[in-house]
């Protein structure tokens, strides 16, 4: 197990801390369930929410809500003697007693999420001498658990090896909060609570006598309990659907906060980098962010058999498999899935103003859509004449409904006199110098983007 212990035995400030994610709920035991008691609390009525005892030890709550001539009021100078470190409450538990055994309490907390196997962990709490200890001792320690476990029964101490421990001079201090401060890395799955308080024999404990009297018993108060993941982590995706856009936050999901040095580009595949503020060294985290750029296409128009298709023609950077096609007919959604509509099999959705949506989604997530609105008039339909009077009506040969197509104009001997490899409404009967050709019967060829050939006459009016 990787792990670093830092002790401190002066006052620091703890804004770092409380700037992060704290993962220790009622962290400072300011919520209670409304029972707190004038005096000790017997077993199993612990009211800090989220917290209880370890064993069959008996910790107290103490609160200067209560009042003063409460021994469970800090201010109170038989028993605590101390000002809560923040807030208006504080825990306390016997480190070591040696009545008639060798007594322990444990104070139990409970984690907001599990460790994470692998991860770096700061923890970090604040203990201070009772006015009523005689003794002053080390060996302040803390082990996780998984919430399932159960309380220990009995008073002995917990045989279980402390993740961390203060194993340094005796606590002495009875008028300031002492700051326990430790690096620990997890290294088992599920631990989501844990124990604070002495796991060692008093024999293996260093202790000092402070007043003499029997028995010895080292009672520590305890405040501000943290507990804090101690990297960047970020929940950003590593591929992006290009045109999307996400947000590149400036606070970690651990809580730390900082700045990238650029911002986010839905176009181009990038590398990011974020720099924590105020941390020295300067800690940084780096995400290549991709952009995925296969899903790119265009809706078509033609007619077969005289009946109107829509269908998705694909970009050549569309190379990843679509996974669903989702078509609309004026706004209601229908059961075709596939890449071609047929506009006759929907004719109860069909106005005289249509528009025809159709979301694409691929194989790596990313949707595209696209729409197209048509008049239904004169749908896969070829005129009879054409007269260009400027009348608004029958000007010149509309195949906008066929997609465009190739088209060749013949006069009666047989000679091409108009000719458009994508056709859709150019011809007005005129010749390609502009001149205007006489009235009569022109035979057409049409062959459109799927190969259907047609053939008929049209006639030419002036």
């Amino acid at each position: 197990m990787l792990k670093k212990i830092f002790f401190f035995l002066f006052l620091i400030s703890f804004s770092q801390a409380f700037s992060q994610k704290n993962l220790v709920l009622n962290p400072s035991f300011e919520e209670d369930n409304g029972k707190l008691r004038c005096y000790f609390y017997p077993k199993g009525n612990f009211p800090m929410l989220n917290w209880t005892s370890g064993s069959e030890g008996s910790i107290d709550a103490f609160s200067t809500t209560l009042s003063t001539k409460c021994i469970m009021n800090p201010l109170n100078d038989s028993f605590a003697g101390q000002k809560p470190r923040t807030g208006k409450n504080f825990v306390g538990f016997s480190n070591v007693f040696t009545e008639s055994v060798d007594y322990r309490e444990y104070v139990r907390g409970k984690l907001s999420e599990p460790l994470v196997v692998g991860s770096p962990y700061v923890i970090q709490f604040y203990v201070c001498l009772s006015d009523f200890s005689n003794t002053a001792s080390n060996n302040i320690g803390l082990v996780f658990i998984n919430d399932k476990d159960k309380t220990f029964a009995n008073v002995d101490p917990i045989p279980l090896k402390p993740d961390v421990n203060y194993s340094g001079k005796p606590i002495t201090e009875k008028d300031k909060w002492t700051l326990m401060s430790f690096e620990f890395v997890a290294t088992k799955p599920n631990l989501d609570a844990f124990l604070i308080g002495n796991f060692f024999s008093t024999n293996d404990t260093n202790y000092q006598i402070l007043t003499e009297g029997k028995p010895v018993e080292t009672y520590l108060l305890l405040d501000d309990v943290t507990i804090y993941r101690d990297e960047l982590v970020f929940d950003l995706p590593t591929q992006v659907c290009k045109g999307e856009i996400i947000e590149l936050p400036s606070v970690s999901k651990t809580g730390f906060t900082g700045s990238w040095n650029a911002e986010f580009d839905a176009l181009n595949s990038k590398s990011y980098v974020f720099t924590q503020d105020k941390s020295n060294p300067k800690r940084q985290f780096k995400i290549d962010i991709g952009i995925t750029e296969g899903l790119d296409f265009d809706l078509i128009t033609y007619c077969q058999n005289y009946e109107f298709y829509i269908e998705t023609k694909f970009k050549e950077t569309s190379i990843s498999p679509i996974v669903s096609y989702d078509w609309i007919i004026n706004n209601t959604k229908i059961e075709n899935k596939s890449t071609i509509l047929k506009l006759a099999d929907y004719q109860n959705l069909i106005k005289i103003e249509n528009n025809i949506n159709v979301t694409l989604t691929n194989e790596a997530g990313c949707k595209m859509s696209r729409n197209i609105i048509f008049s239904n008039r004169n749908l896969c339909k070829i005129q009879k004449e054409v007269s260009p009077n400027a009348d608004g009506s029958n000007d010149f040969l509309d195949l906008s409904s066929f997609g465009g197509v190739d088209l060749k104009i013949y006069n009666r001997f047989g000679n091409v006199v108009y000719e458009n490899k994508n056709y859709t409404t150019e011809w007005s009967g005129k010749l390609d110098d502009n001149t205007l050709l006489p009235v009569g019967n022109y035979m057409y060829q049409i062959q459109n983007k799927i190969g259907e050939e047609l053939s008929g006459w049209i006639q030419l009016v002036h």
